[in-house]
Formats: structure tokens, sequence, C-alpha cells
């Protein structure tokens, strides 16, 4: 953390750390304690949301809709099962499991009425797609407040930028990608001017169970690792919760279909795909229209 300002460096972080405290406090499934762990642990079908947590429930649930429920915040009970969540489980399911448990999954099932959730009691949320990029979009909110105009924000890889860098340039943040070998290069150098962008990757999050490996992404419409040849989608848009989730959700379904999706919705999408032994892109108009703009700005 590098900041410019007043305030010192150690009471700005104690502030950040304090903020992040809170956004676990809400979103995080492995904080037994936590807003989200309460909603997926009660005995109630009628439970009272917090603001924050009736807005990014809200938001996930739109996108699910305009997604067709590849992105699906009910997929709780799969991460867990597929050894991806708090659990903590390591062993494969059998489609026996799978199936049943697909049987409680299904955004349509759940309801926001009044900041009022109703959920079956059988059912689980998992807001790990999305909670990132809520979370950087309130620490941006949160330091404009404080008085910063210039800044980029940063959690687990999703980022937000405003205004220009100390120099006075713009932001530039390098979408990684992974060499014909499967290693570690920059695919792409993005100008972030008043924008946001999250991406959602194959090669780099992974279990193995015996011989075989299963990627952290739960297609939620067969209940199993998503199986296919995209390996990252990079998403570019003004609020981060947004580039998060979509990313999510073109992941889940493959370049083919996420490019007409993103294409439908007039969207900044960036697909990297293994083909055979290479590595090849593929951009939307609006992510070939932004950077060419933005390169026009330089």
């Amino acid at each position: 953390m590098k900041t410019y300002g007043s305030q010192k460096p150690t009471e700005f972080k104690a502030d950040i750390d304090k903020f992040l405290r809170l956004y676990n406090d809400v979103f995080s499934t492995y904080i037994k304690t936590s807003e989200i762990s309460r909603l997926n642990n009660s005995r109630f079908d009628n439970i009272k949301l917090s603001d924050i947590m009736a807005k990014v429930l809200e938001l996930s649930l739109e996108i699910s809709q305009k997604s067709q429920g590849y992105f699906d915040i009910t997929v709780g009970p799969l991460v867990n099962a597929w050894g991806f969540g708090p659990s903590g489980k390591q062993n494969k399911p059998t489609e026996g499991e799978v199936k049943n448990i697909l049987s409680r999954v299904g955004y349509q099932k759940i309801k926001i009425e009044e900041k009022r959730l109703h959920m079956p009691l059988d059912m689980e949320l998992d807001l790990s797609a999305v909670a990132k990029g809520f979370g950087v979009d309130e620490l941006v909110k949160f330091l404009e407040f404080r008085g910063y105009s210039d800044l980029l924000v940063e959690i687990g890889g999703e980022v937000r930028t405003r205004g220009k860098k100390e120099v006075g340039s713009k932001w530039r943040i390098g979408i990684e990608g992974p060499s014909e070998t499967l290693g570690s290069k920059i695919s792409k150098i993005v100008p972030l001017d008043n924008m946001s962008m999250a991406t959602s990757g194959s090669y780099r999050n992974y279990l193995k169970l015996g011989d075989a490996v299963f990627n952290h992404t739960i297609d939620p419409k067969t209940g199993y690792p998503i199986n296919h040849n995209t390996i990252s989608v990079s998403v570019v848009s003004e609020f981060c919760t947004d580039a998060d989730a979509w990313a999510t959700a073109f992941m889940s379904m493959g370049y083919k279909k996420g490019l007409k999706t993103a294409q439908k919705f007039n969207l900044s999408a960036y697909f990297q795909v293994k083909e055979g032994d290479t590595i090849k892109v593929y951009a939307t108009r609006g992510f070939d229209r932004y950077l060419k703009k933005m390169n026009k700005k330089q």
C-alpha cells in the first residue's frame, strides 16, 4: 500500500484494515459469525438483510437472470462438495451426490423483498464470485469520502481506478495470461480511466484429486467444474461488482457463448482460449472500442 497525502500511513492502514474486517464480517463463508454464514445456517426462510447484503444480492440476481443462470449465487453446496469452500472436503462427489445437490441450486428459488431474503432452508449462498468486486467499489467510495481522488484499489485481482498516477499518467493494468506452456506472462495492457477490471481464470486455481485436475469454476447447469478450453476471461466495466460477476459468468459459459452474451449486453470482455498448443485471444467489439478510445487519449 502506497499513499500520498496528509494522513500518516499507519493511520491510513488502520482505517483500511477496519474496513476489510467489516467487509469480511458480512461476506466471508470462512467466518462462522459472518452475515452470509448466519443466512446459510438459519432455520428460517424469511430473514432480514443488512443494507449492504441486500444490495449485493439484488445485483447478483439481476446478473444471474441476464446470464441465464451461468452466474448463480446459490452454488454454495456445489462449491463445498468439490472442495473449493470452507468445508475443506477433498473427495470427488459421486454422480448421485451431484444430482442431489443440484436440486438445491437455482437463483430462481430465492427472492428479495423489502430487504428480506426468502430462501428454502436447504439452500446456501456463495458470493465469492461477486464480493471482491463489491468490496473494491465500496472501498473506492470510502477513499473518495476521505478526500482521495487519485487512486487504484485492488482486492484479489479485481481492480478499480480513479484519477491518475502520481506522475500524472493514466493507470495501466496488465492482464496476466498463460504462455503456450502454461507459464505466466502479460497478455494485454489495459489503460483504466475511472474504470474497473476483473479476471476469472482456470490455469491457476484448481484442485487435484488423485490423477484428475478440477477447475474451481463450477457450472451451475451441470454441477461439475467447467471442462472447456477457455482459460481466462477479463471484463472491463464502470463498476467492479459487475465486472467480477460477469467474468465468472463468461468463464462458466466458455468463450463462444460468452462472446455472444457479451455482445448482446455491450460488455467489454477479453477471452484467452487454449487451442492445441497455442493461446488465442478473442475480444468483444466493446473491448476493442474501449482500447482504441483510451489509446487516442494518451
